[in-house]
This record gives structure tokens, C-alpha cells and sequence, in this order.
């Protein structure tokens, strides 16, 4: 029998209204009905007493859209698993709530040993496609825990997510397709962590929300307009505009539409969100064989951009070419050989006023095969175009090593270049170790020690600036892939 115009408009409307009901209401428990096997309790024995209590304690208060007061000690016993994991890390509450307010969103704290949704697995919905875990793996609640502490730590590097919208750091580290879940069920993982804090390990670990001291607080964090990068680029960062804020050049070397060298600039007073120049330069295609550095060469208080050909140049010297940055790098204002030998080594290469004489000098900091095993920097005289030395080559202070990264700053304003050694870290919670040497004694007295808050950062870009105006050099800390975005991604740390 045929079916009403009307009647089917209800019967549409009602399986829409089922189907959201499926999707947004919380799973029942399988402890609950036997009719739900694809879950699994979050600790042995489902759940305690204090679960319970503590579900009963909170139930009038929750007001999510996702949990609420459909709370229970199951799910109680859940968030408490991802709290002891969070505090056996020294991560502190703050994470905790993120983490909890994750787990909500996705999972309403049911830990699915079924997937649903594509291959999404427990308290978390990681997907083992997607790299965060075998299947066996992601629905351990101490593993998916850790796997997203991970991936938080990774895309908030350097304590990012110790402060902002708890709602945008959740999504950002899951990159889901409904980026507003997360927010609505802050409030409720607040009130489950406050409760759960001082019991899930055995003494609170210290609160990081509040960090002090150099390198430790995240004064911006932001994606920027830059598309995630590849091919022979490097960054660096000038004030482009003389708007007194460092703007971020990138300059790409391969891979080019052009063929050639291009150079994009982004603004620094727009935290790299605006683009104030995208130039085809005058150069061909420039490989691993070069680096770039930004200063002002001629005086015209217009950043100019320095390539150095490291070897494989028809002089059998490493190679300067600058180009003009009043001409949009259109235009050659150099280009010369040097007293330094073409060759592969381990050299960092920065321009810099070395000397006060009003021209930028080149720094050339050797990180391995030196007398003694220790960093060696040479220093090019830049009135002379880069032609001789300043000084004899000078032994640091430093022992060499090829994986460091080296940063040339004035960190104590005595109005000489220091020298910032940066070694990073692949640990899950490691820091990035930081070392200055001061100009002033050839890099031989140590100024400034000190880790950076918690974040990997060893697959990241690091360059140093002025950032605030209160003449302590910041970290920038750039994510050129990778991120949740697709872009390229940046935090800075304040000096």
C-alpha cells in the first residue's frame, strides 16, 4: 500500500531523529546490558565504590551534551585512568582536563573495542590507520592516553597548551571533522578531574599553568597562512615592513613553480597570517648545497637576502651572492668568493654585525671535525664583502656536535653576538636544552642555561627574536608539517 506524502516526511524525520540519538547519546555500558559487547572496562573490576560515589556526587552538576548527567562509576573509572596516566607523567591538572574533555567528546569515557566509525577505537577514537596504535594498543587506556599526551605535546610544542581554548588544543590534536565538540564538555572533565586529582596517583603533581622563567611560557601560538612546506626551503625572520615586528621569510629553494628561487614573506604583526610578499628572485633553483640568511647588506634599512653556496663552486670557495631586497631580490648586489674552502662539512652560517662597523658579517660556526673536538666560529669581515677574516678562527667553549643548532643573537645587549646552542629532544616529554655563549670572551664564558617547557621539538624549525619589545630574544618554534591543520604551524616562547 502506497505511503502518504505526509507520512513519509514523518517517517524520515523519525529515522534522522534515531540515527542522531545513535550517534550523539551516550553509549550504554556493556557492564549494563548485555546487548553492548564492544566495550571494555578502563581498570579491573569495572568500577569502586569511590566511582560511584563520585558519579553520584557530580550527576546534578554535569551539564555537557555528550556525558552530563548520564555519568556513571564506569565512566567515572575511565577518566580516572587517564588521570593517573597524566600524573605519572608530571604533565599536571591542566592536561588532565584536555585529555578528559577528548574523551568525552569522542567516546562519552567508553572505552569501544569496536569501531563505528571508520576504524576509530577507544576512550579516544584513534584510528590504528592513521598511525596512532594497533587495535589491541588504542583500546588500552594507559596506551591511548600516553598516544595523545603525545600528540598534544607534539602539536602544542613548548608549553602551548598550558594556556588558550581547551576546546581549539583538543581539536587541534585530533583534527576532527566537527572541530566544536570538544568545548561544550570542558566543563563537565573540570569538575571529574578536580575530584579525581588528589586520588588517582599518590601525591599531585606541581601545577604547570602558571610557568615562570625564560622559555618556559608560550607568548603566541598560531597557524599561519603558509601551506605545509617541503622541497630545499629555510626560514628566517627580518622586519620586512619597518613596523618594528620581525617578519617571517621563507625562502624555497627546489620545488618552485618557477623553477627558480622564490622568497614569501609573512607578516610578523599578523603572527605570519597575512602574506605581504610572494617574488620569483633572481636566481635559479638553489639545492642542498646553499643556505640563506636575511640582513641588511647595503644600508638601505631594506632586508636583503644572503645565499651561501657551501661547495661544488667553480672557485673551489664557498660562495656569497646577495640580492636586494629593495628590488624584491630581483636584483644582484654581490656575489664573491671567500677565504673558506668549498666542502660538505657540518657549517651554520648566520650574518650578523660583528664587529659594530654598521656592516653584517658572516658567522661561520663549524659543529664537527675541529681540533679538539670543539665548535669552531669563523668570522667573515662583511666591509670587506665577506674577503677576510676578522679574527682568527676562535675554539668555543663548546663541544662539537653535528645535531646542535646553532643561533646568533645579542642576548645580554652588550651589543655583541652570542652564540645560542639549541639541543632539542625526541622524548615524549623532552625539552629543548638551551646554552649561550658570549660574544664579548670568543664564546668561551657560558651567559645562560636553561630547558625550554616540555614539548618536542627536534622535527621542528627553531629561530630566535626579539618578539614583544622587551628586549629579551624569544623562541620561535616552527611545525612545517604535519600539523592538524595542514599548515605550517608556529609557537612562540618568551625570553
Amino acid at each position: 500500500m502506497a505511503v502518504s506524502r505526509q507520512r513519509r516526511r514523518m517517517l524520515r524525520a523519525l529515522s534522522a531523529a534515531t540515527i542522531a540519538a545513535a550517534v550523539l547519546s551516550p553509549a550504554a555500558p556493556a557492564w549494563a546490558a548485555p546487548g553492548y559487547p564492544s566495550l571494555a572496562p578502563c581498570v579491573p573490576g569495572v568500577a569502586t565504590a569511590a566511582d560511584d560515589a563520585i558519579a553520584a556526587q557530580l550527576k546534578p552538576m554535569m551539564n555537557g551534551r555528550r556525558l552530563g548527567s548520564a555519568v556513571t562509576g564506569p565512566r567515572i573509572a575511565c577518566a580516572r585512568a587517564i588521570v593517573a596516566t597524566v600524573q605519572s607523567r608530571g604533565l599536571g591538572q591542566r592536561a588532565a582536563v584536555i585529555a578528559v574533555t577528548t574523551a568525552i567528546a569522542e567516546s562519552t569515557l567508553n572505552n569501544h573495542t569496536v569501531a563505528y566509525d571508520h576504524d576509530s577505537l577507544g576512550l579516544f577514537q584513534q584510528r590504528p590507520s592513521q598511525g596512532w596504535g594497533k587495535p589491541a594498543q588504542v583500546v588500552d587506556p594507559v596506551y591511548a592516553t600516553n598516544a595523545f599526551l603525545n600528540a598534544m605535546l607534539r602539536k602544542h610544542p613548548g608549553g602551548a597548551w598550558m594556556t588558550g581554548d581547551i576546546g581549539a588544543i583538543c581539536q587541534r590534536v585530533q583534527g576532527s571533522a566537527l572541530p566544536l565538540a570538544y568545548a561544550p564538555e570542558a566543563h563537565d572533565a573540570q569538575l571529574i578531574v578536580g575530584r579525581l586529582w588528589t586520588q588517582a596517583g599518590a601525591a599531585p603533581a606541581p601545577q604547570p599553568t602558571a610557568p615562570s622563567g625564560p622559555y618556559q611560557k608560550a607568548l603566541a601560538a598560531a597557524g599561519t597562512q603558509l601551506g605545509a612546506l617541503a622541497g630545499r626551503h629555510e626560514l628566517a625572520l627580518a622586519d620586512w615592513n619597518g613596523d618594528g615586528r620581525p617578519d617571517l621569510f621563507v625562502v624555497e629553494g627546489t620545488g618552485t613553480a618557477s623553477g627558480k628561487t622564490e622568497i614569501r614573506i609573512m607578516d610578523g604583526a599578523a603572527n605570519f597570517a597575512a602574506l605581504l610578499l610572494n617574488r620569483v628572485t633572481a636566481l635559479d633553483e638553489t639545492g642542498d648545497l646553499y643556505t640563506y640568511a636575511i640582513a641588511d647588506i647595503n644600508g638601505d634599512k631594506r632586508p636583503d637576502l644572503v645565499v651561501v653556496q657551501r661547495s661544488g663552486t667553480t672557485s673551489g670557495t664557498a660562495e656569497v651572492t646577495v640580492l636586494d631586497g629593495a628590488s624584491a631580490f630581483r636584483q644582484q648586489l654581490l656575489h664573491t668568493g671567500t677565504p673558506l674552502a668549498a666542502n660538505d662539512e657540518r657549517r651554520e652560517f648566520a650574518v650578523t654585525d660583528w664587529n659594530g662597523d654598521a656592516h653584517p658579517d658572516l658567522v661561520v660556526t663549524k659543529t664537527s671535525g675541529t681540533p679538539g673536538n670543539r665548535m669552531q666560529v669563523q668570522l667573515l669581515d662583511g666591509a670587506a664583502n665577506f674577503q677576510r677574516h676578522l679574527t682568527p678562527a676562535i675554539v668555543t667553549a663548546e663541544p662539537a656536535n653535528p645535531d646542535h643548532r646553532v643561533l646568533v643573537t645579542d642576548f645580554n645587549n652588550d651589543r655583541r653576538p652570542d652564540l645560542v646552542i639549541a639541543e632539542t629532544s625526541a622524548k615524549a616529554d623532552g625539552r629543548t636544552r638551551l646554552r649561550v655563549l658570549d660574544g664579548a670572551t670568543g664564546f668561551q664564558r657560558t651567559l645562560f642555561k636553561a630547558d625550554t617547557a616540555p614539548g618536542v621539538t627536534h622535527h621542528l624549525e627553531l629561530l630566535i627574536t626579539e618578539w614583544n619589545g622587551d628586549r629579551r630574544p624569544d623562541l620561535l618554534l616552527v611545525q612545517e608539517n604535519g600539523t592538524a591543520s595542514g599548515r605550517t604551524e608556529m609557537v612562540v616562547l618568551g625570553g
